[in-house]
């Protein structure tokens, strides 16, 4: 890998993206052991306790919105579990993947409880999930995250 390719990839992975995507994986563990969202609180706190060196690299904004992020989720869980099942048709909830689900849930929350606009929320979580899903878990979110945006309206 060209020293190049890597400069940008590590910039590519700054600033609210990575801190989006450390969001992420702290609800993918949650959902993957299908915990609750008091259980979401506990391993942030135990993630800010156990990886100081990791964040200690975040500026103070990626820290902000990972807390923000991660409480406004505990807050809101069951809501916006509930909104995207409604939004997902002919698909029960409970068999959509683990990391389908955890991507769902961060980019409802953000849509739904911070507003972020839709095409800033779509276009990073489909780029997580190519990175972390299969092949056609980009195209299972976008659609999801598509009707979520008409329900609004």
């Amino acid at each position: 890998m060209n020293k190049n390719f890597e400069e940008q990839e590590k910039r590519a992975k700054g600033g609210i993206r990575l801190a989006r995507e450390e969001v992420f994986k702290l609800v993918f563990g949650v959902e993957a052991t299908e915990s609750t969202s008091d259980e979401l609180k506990q391993n942030f706190d135990i993630y800010l306790q156990n990886d100081e060196e990791f964040i200690a690299t975040l500026n103070e904004n990626q820290l902000e919105f990972i807390k923000s992020s991660i409480n406004g989720i505990v807050e809101n869980y069951s809501n916006i579990k509930d909104t995207i099942k409604k939004n997902t048709k002919n698909w029960a909830y409970e068999r959509i993947g683990t990391v389908e689900r955890a991507l769902l849930i961060v980019a409802t929350y953000e849509f739904i409880f911070k507003n972020t606009p839709i095409e800033v929320i779509a276009n990073e979580i489909v780029e997580l999930a190519k990175e972390y899903g299969n092949e056609k878990s980009y195209e299972f979110v976008n659609g999801i995250l598509a009707n979520i945006e008409k329900s609004k309206k």
